[in-house]
């Protein structure tokens, strides 16, 4: 082997040593760069960002394992495919366009993007530009995405809230603002422009000092460095552009925004409420009818004054009126034209007590105080009420009817009579009382001598009421004759009282009690029961034709069951309806004429007689004699006292008998004194007469002597 064969051995040797080496740096360089390419990849799978390399047509070459997270497929699925594969087609075309877009921009573009898989909806944060590599010559898209989903969907629900809260705000109809530590507007909803009358520019340049009376004060009240909501509920006023003042009801809380404390105040318009309210106390303290003052409303002026340091002269004056007879009014015309005549009764008395310092207010029922505060002398009071008297003389036009009403009125003062209301209700009440006594239609100042008068009749009603239930009351009786037979037919009876020291006390002394009382109705009752019994009794004896007349009082009259209650008595006692006579006076019947008809005719249809006593006595109208059913006229003793020397009360009771016979009813004249008397009335043709003439009244034993004695009794 030669020198240049070994010299060429060696080369070879050299070089498969260097190849040798050079594989083995491959081989290790190799691995480096697949241990540096895993570790790249590893490193791009770890983070928590989307990262992906799509070629010109938008296929994908690569994409990191968030890729894969966050559309929920495998990396086989999306390596070699389009967003069109794996994106609902709404997405993938906005995605491709976005591509698109930074192909032929060439340069990174960020935007916010939806994204999803399988209908999935997410929100991504994505940037996209496009790179060279070399070792491919080829241009490739980069693109990275952070999925904001979370962030998006709580931004989407705070719009939403504020949306909704600013929809409720412009919405509400109650006024809202939002106020800065300093006291000034930053927010305020439509309502608040709208209640106030500025605009929303005006009141964002106000704070709540120009709007608000309490407000500015609570604001400094709250725990502004408090991290806890702190809030206040108050009433206040706001002033509106035009100055007018507006009720509010305020809930004030203090609120956190991010680093910053501000006031919310949610403001209720109370106009309305405050409007009821005053309506309410109005209404507490006010006649509903007449709207004048009421009984409350004089307490407290009472009250009032009481309390006040007074100039020890002063002298309060307390007048009680009511109307005369208003019960008529109710009663015959009835009760709308009553409230009718309450009403102008209210304005005159206004005019008649037109001074700044004297208060009127309605009682109740036909009932009016009037207050006179710092009276100087008892006599201005007199004056007051002789001017009530002259405002009242004039006729009111009620209902088409011209009515005359008078008004009784007593007095009392404080301290003198009494020291509160009711002391002086009561005594002005006693006053009042004294003014009827009198005649009415005039007013009297309370006495203490009244209340004795007034212990006494309670007495007297205490007494009648134990009269009745220890059956004190007995009935006397008065003949009636036949003038043309001369025979006694019939007996009137009336009512005595034989109290626990025999004396006989007659009806006049009691009856008005009993009417005021009420106990009229249990009296009247056992009056007709009574009569009733006694009456069949003595038919039973053989009088058969003998016929009982009874009395019923107004209160009797106004009676509901009027009608079951005598049907019940008859049925009790046996008597038959054709032998009970009931005589009511003009004045009862004339009150309410129309349920006066019914009444009657009733009664007349069950056999029973009506009589209208003291005829020619009311103000009736004698056209209504044809209307009522009426058997039997009985003269007042007032036209009989005198027909034998009065030419004028001979012609009436003449008159009356020929009008009467006229309508074919029958005529009894009562309190024939004498002979000339009794004659006058034969001669006339007079049907009936009693009086003592013939006879007094009598107990029922003298009744029956009269009876078995005198069967025909005959005046010559």
């Amino acid at each position: 082997m030669n020198v240049q064969s070994i010299q060429q051995a060696i080369e070879l040797e050299k070089l498969r040593s260097q190849v040798a080496e050079l594989e083995r740096q491959n081989k290790k360089l190799s691995k480096q760069i697949r241990v540096n390419e895993s570790l790249y990849l590893s490193i791009l799978d770890a983070l928590p960002i989307n990262i992906f390399l799509e070629d010109p047509e938008g296929r994908t070459i690569y994409a990191n394992k968030q890729v894969c997270l966050s559309n929920g497929v495998s990396l086989d699925k999306i390596v070699g495919k389009t967003i069109f594969d794996y994106f609902p087609l709404e997405i993938a075309k906005l995605n491709r366009a976005y591509d698109l877009e930074v192909w032929k921009k060439r340069q990174l573009i960020t935007r916010e993007f939806p994204s999803g898989y399988k209908g999935e909806e997410h929100h991504m944060f994505s940037g996209k530009t496009i790179i060279h590599i070399d070792e491919s010559d080829e241009d490739f898209l980069l693109g990275f995405a952070l999925e904001i989903t979370d962030r998006v969907r709580a931004e989407n629900r705070l719009k939403e809230s504020e949306e909704k809260f600013r929809s409720l705000t412009e919405q509400a109809a109650d006024s809202f603002f939002l106020i800065g530590t300093d006291g000034m507007f930053t927010e305020v909803n439509p309502t608040a422009c709208e209640v106030l009358n500025f605009s929303k520019e005006e009141l964002l340049r106000m704070s709540t000092e120009m709007v608000f009376s309490k407000l500015p004060e609570k604001i400094k009240h709250l725990k502004i460095d408090s991290k806890e909501q702190a809030s206040s509920n108050f009433e206040d006023l706001m002033t509106g552009k035009d100055d007018t003042q507006i009720p509010v009801d305020i809930n004030i809380r203090l609120i956190h925004i991010g680093e910053n404390q501000m006031y919310f105040a949610l403001c209720r318009d109370i106009r309305d409420k405050k409007r009821a309210e005053a309506q309410i106390k109005h209404m507490a303290f006010h006649d509903a009818l007449t709207d004048l003052p009421n009984r409350w409303a004089i307490q407290s002026i009472i009250e009032e004054h009481i309390t006040q340091k007074n100039v020890p002269s002063s002298i309060l004056g307390f007048i009680l009126l009511d109307l005369d007879y208003f019960k008529v009014v109710n009663d015959s015309l009835g009760h709308e034209a009553g409230d009718l005549l309450l009403k102008e009764v209210s304005k005159r008395l206004q005019d008649a007590t037109d001074h700044r310092e004297v208060k009127l207010a309605r009682f109740g029922g036909d009932e009016f105080i009037i207050l006179i505060p710092q009276l100087s002398s008892e006599k201005e009071i007199t004056e007051i009420c002789d001017r009530i008297m002259e405002v009242m003389a004039a006729p009111f036009l009620i209902k088409g009817q011209r009515l005359n009403i008078s008004t009784s009125m007593g007095i009392s003062f404080y301290p003198k009579d009494g020291t509160d209301l009711n002391s002086l209700i009561k005594n002005a009440d006693l006053a009042m009382y004294g003014s009827k006594e009198l005649g009415r239609s005039c007013y009297s100042l309370y006495h203490p001598d009244m209340k004795h008068h007034a212990n006494k009749r309670m007495d007297l009603e205490i007494l009648l009421r134990k009269a009745l239930d220890e059956n004190e009351f007995i009935l006397y009786y008065q003949p009636k004759v036949n003038l043309h037979t001369g025979e006694i037919n019939g007996m009137e009876a009336l009512i005595r009282w034989k109290n626990k020291l025999d004396q006989i006390i007659l009806p006049d002394a009691f009856i008005p009690i009993a009417e005021e009382t009420g106990l009229i109705n249990p009296i009247g009752e056992w009056v007709l029961r009574e009569a009733c019994r006694q009456c069949k009794e003595w038919q039973d004896l053989g009088f058969g034709d003998l016929t009982i007349s009874v009395n019923l009082s107004p209160k009797q009259f106004q009676r509901q069951n009027l009608v079951g209650m005598i049907i019940s008595v008859l049925e009790e006692t046996g008597l038959s309806p054709n032998s009970l006579e009931l005589e009511v006076t003009e004045g009862i019947v004339m009150k309410n004429p129309e349920e006066a008809v019914i009444v009657l005719q009733e009664l007349k249809q069950l056999g029973i007689k009506i009589s209208i006593d003291d005829f020619g006595t009311g103000f009736s109208s004698l056209s209504y004699l044809k209307f009522f059913p009426i058997d039997i006229l009985k003269i007042d003793r007032s036209f009989i006292a005198n027909i034998e020397r009065d030419d004028a009360d001979a012609k009436i009771t003449s008159a009356v008998i020929s009008l009467a016979h006229s309508l074919k009813i029958n005529v009894v004249a009562e309190g024939v004194e004498n002979g000339e008397q009794y004659d006058f009335l034969v001669n006339r043709s007079c049907d009936y007469a009693q009086g003592n003439f013939i006879s007094k009244p009598v107990d029922p034993k003298e009744v029956k002597s009269l009876l078995v004695y005198d069967e025909a009794f005959i005046i010559t």
